[in-house]
Parts: structure tokens; C-alpha cells; sequence
């Protein structure tokens, strides 16, 4: 089976060729089409030429016999300037014809008209070069008419049989150009009928393609759904069977403490105890980061001043400051401030934060929590004097398991994705600020509650944020 790229890769050149095919065949339609239009366009036009043309004969020996008779009877020069000029034109006439392709069932007709039209011409020339030797015009009229006229009527009928032959033949041209055009729609619809089964083989192999890579996916996505349940299920498990015997050791690790004889065996019982608070803490974290992602994490809000879930965190981390000689402080510049939130899930958003704050911030630093309204939200803050965080690690802060490579620190990489999912189930938003040498600012907002909205000032006072 093709991996994903080569698969799209294979689908998008398979729809190119289809459509350079699709193309081809209208592209090819079209140009044959008109090739053939221009063919038969060009023979009607050569057939309707050589009738013309044996029309404009005939006229010319009207002419010639009309203005010869009145010629020979006025002798008016200008009618022996029209003679010659039609007699001119005449000779023009049938060398066109002459030059014109023979389309004709019967070629000899074109000779005989040419025969019968030179011997027409020789004649009325002749009478008309004895004019001036005769005195008697009636008789050279008459002599004219002997003459010229039977030649005439031989020239008609021969101009008349080549017509009938030029109409003929244009009808046969007619007929082969519809034959010649039902060839071509047999062809062409032959080939429409080739690309319709290589459109259809192209569409079927990539269907074919498309439906095993569907049937991959889904049964991907089976197997993770079944992974994802066999973890909540062992979390479950978890959850259940190890909680219950780490607060049984809690106790009595606490109960050996306390009815201890010996500083050692008291040492011994608060390093059980820390132990088990420590895995207890594990396992609660595993639980929550099971619960994100399967998008069933959920919260309880309820209203909540800003002043106990910042004092409350104050108390938490007192005694880690004095000890760390780092100075922790608050800043809440818009008292009795009230916020929708689950109070032990945002005090525990505060703890991730403050005990990464404290682990990082340097011996005289300072750690300071603040709060500040914000619209319809309440932006906490907490800022560290620390040696800040690398631009690069910035995007992948709260991403699960990520920690950074700094010596002496321990974590499991999952309290700020911890911090991140509750922030996101109250509707709020968390983020970080850092610059190195500067210290770190992580700011998180949740929503006011509405008993407390209206007290919002239109203008609060911004606190002022410590530095570095």
C-alpha cells in the first residue's frame, strides 16, 4: 500500500493524465471537425466558381450576338469597343475555366464548351472583319445570323450540359461530405467511447487506491480508539487500585512518624510519607492528562475572588520562598473581583506555575502573582526573574512530556499541559511571555462571574508588573 504522499502523488498525476486525455480527444475533435468543414467549404466554393464563371459565358455571348447585329447594321464605333471588350472578357472566361480543377463526371464537357466558344468567337469575328467589303447591310445580317446564331445555340448547349454536369456534381459533393462527416462522428464517437474506458479503468485503479487507504485509516483509527479505551480503563484501574493502598501507607507511614521513638525511625517514616504523596501526586497527573485527551476533562465552576485564590496560593508556596530566599509577592489592583472558575482546579493551575517560577528563579529574585480585568475575562499573571526561556522552546511549552533540558531540575513535563487543559475547559486561555536574561511571564485568563461584572471599574488601573 502507498504511504499518504506517494498516494496523493499517484492520485493528482492519475487526474492530470485524465484530463490531458479528456483534452486531447476534444482538442483532436475540434481540429478534425473544422479540417473537414474547411475542405468541403473549399470544394462548394471551386464547384460554385466554374458555374459562375460558365454563367458569365453564356451572358457574353448574348452580348457579343446583340451588339454585333447592331454593329453591323449602325457602325457605331462604340458598339465595336463593346464587342471587343466582351469578345476580351469572353477569352478571360474561358481560360479561368481552364485553370479551374476538373470536378466534372465528364471532362470532355469543358473541351467541348471551350470548342464551342472559340468556334463562336471565330465566327463573329470574321463577319465582322468583312463589314466594311459589304455594302449590303442586310445581308451581312442575315449572313450574321446563318452564321453566328447556330453557333450559338451549340455554344448554350454545351454550356447548358456542362451546368447539369456542375450541378451534379455538387450534389455528389454534398453527399460524400455527409458520408464523409458520419465517418468522422463514427470515429470520433469511438474515441469518446475509448477515453469514457480509460476515464473510467483511471477512476476505478484510484478509487481502488482510495478505498484501501480509507480502510487503513479506519482501522488506525480502531485500533487507536481501542488503545485510547484500554488506557482509560487502565487509568481506571490505577485510579482505583493504587490510590486506596498509597493512603493506606500515607497513614501509616504518618502513624509510625508520630509514635516514633528515634529521629531515625521518624526520618525514615516522613521519607515513606513523602514517597507516597509523591506517587499519589503521579498518579493524579496521569489521570488528568488521560481525561484531556480523551476531551472528557471537565470543571465546576463556581464564583471565586481573586483575593482567596491569590492568598490561598501566597499560603502554599510561603514557606518554598523563604526557603529558596526568593520573594514572593501579589499585586490586585481592582479589589473584590470575583471569577467563574473550579476553585481547587485553578489553585492547582497556580501551584504548576509558582513551583515552576520558584525551581527557576535564582537566589534574591523575585516570584509575583497579579490579576487585572480584562472585558468579560480576569488576566492572572505570573511573573519570575529567572534566566527566561529560548524563543525555540516557546511553541512547545505546553506540549505533554515536554520538559527543559535544565541540570538539577526534575518534572514529569506535564503540569503546564495539565494547566493548559483546565484553562481551556473554563474558556480562558493561557500563554507565556519570555525573554532571556529577563525572566518569564505566564498569563491565564478566566471569565468574571456575573455578580461581579458590574463591579468592574469602566477603566481599571493597570498593576504594574515586576521586572528583572
Amino acid at each position: 500500500m502507498p504511504a499518504r504522499g506517494h498516494l496523493e502523488t499517484l492520485v493528482i498525476v492519475g487526474f492530470a493524465v485524465l484530463i490531458a486525455l479528456l483534452a486531447f480527444g476534444m482538442a483532436f475533435s475540434i481540429r478534425r471537425l473544422q479540417a473537414v468543414a474547411n475542405a468541403q467549404i473549399d470544394r462548394m466554393h471551386a464547384e460554385e466558381d466554374e458555374i459562375t464563371l460558365v454563367e458569365q459565358l453564356r451572358w457574353k455571348s448574348e452580348v457579343i450576338v446583340s451588339d454585333g447585329r447592331a454593329y453591323l447594321i449602325s457602325g457605331d464605333p462604340a458598339l465595336l469597343s463593346k464587342i471587343q471588350d466582351a469578345t476580351r472578357r469572353f477569352s478571360e472566361i474561358i481560360s479561368a475555366l481552364r485553370q479551374q480543377p476538373l470536378s466534372a463526371h465528364d471532362p470532355d464537357l469543358e473541351a467541348q464548351a471551350e470548342r464551342a466558344a472559340r468556334n463562336f468567337v471565330q465566327a463573329q469575328q470574321r463577319i465582322l472583319d468583312i463589314r466594311l467589303g459589304v455594302g449590303d447591310r442586310s445581308q451581312l445580317v442575315r449572313r450574321y445570323e446563318a452564321d453566328l446564331l447556330p453557333l450559338q445555340r451549340d455554344f448554350d448547349g454545351s454550356v447548358a450540359r456542362l451546368v447539369n454536369n456542375k450541378d451534379a456534381a455538387i450534389t455528389a459533393r454534398y453527399s460524400e461530405a455527409r458520408q464523409e462527416r458520419a465517418r468522422l462522428a463514427a470515429r470520433l464517437y469511438g474515441l469518446l467511447v475509448v477515453l469514457l474506458f480509460g476515464s473510467a479503468a483511471i477512476a476505478w485503479y484510484f478509487t481502488t487506491l482510495l478505498g484501501r487507504s480509507f480502510r487503513k485509516e479506519q482501522d488506525a483509527l480502531g485500533a487507536a480508539r481501542h488503545a485510547l479505551a484500554t488506557r482509560e480503563e487502565l487509568m481506571g484501574v490505577v485510579a482505583h487500585d493504587l490510590r486506596n493502598p498509597l493512603s493506606a501507607i500515607t497513614m501509616k507511614a504518618s502513624l509510625m512518624r508520630k509514635g516514633a521513638d528515634s529521629s531515625s525511625i521518624r526520618q525514615q517514616a516522613q521519607s515513606i510519607e513523602n514517597v507516597a504523596w509523591r506517587m499519589e501526586h503521579l498518579i493524579k497527573s496521569m489521570l488528568d492528562v488521560a481525561t484531556i485527551e480523551a476531551r472528557t476533562f471537565s470543571v465546576v465552576p463556581v464564583p471565586c475572588t481573586i483575593e482567596d485564590l491569590l492568598r490561598e496560593t501566597m499560603e502554599m508556596f510561603a514557606n518554598l520562598a523563604t526557603s529558596k530566599q526568593v520573594r514572593l509577592e501579589q499585586m490586585v489592583k481592582t479589589p473584590g473581583l470575583a471569577v467563574e472558575a473550579d476553585h481547587e482546579r485553578v489553585l492547582q493551575v497556580f501551584s504548576n506555575l509558582v513551583g515552576n517560577a520558584l525551581k527557576f528563579t535564582p537566589q534574591g529574585g523575585c516570584v509575583t502573582i497579579a490579576a487585572e480585568p480584562q472585558g468579560a475575562m480576569v488576566r492572572f499573571a505570573v511573573l519570575d526573574t529567572g534566566p527566561g526561556i529560548a524563543p525555540e522552546h516557546l511553541p512547545r511549552i505546553f506540549d505533554r512530556f515536554w520538559k527543559k533540558d535544565t541540570s538539577g531540575t526534575k518534572g514529569t513535563g506535564l503540569g503546564l499541559f495539565i494547566a493548559k487543559g483546565i484553562v481551556d475547559a473554563h474558556g480562558g486561555r493561557i500563554w507565556v511571555e519570555s525573554r532571556i536574561g529577563e525572566g518569564t511571564a505566564f498569563y491565564f485568563t478566566l471569565p468574571i462571574a456575573e455578580r461581579a461584572a458590574s463591579q468592574v471599574p469602566t477603566e481599571p488601573h493597570r498593576p504594574r508588573a515586576h521586572t528583572a
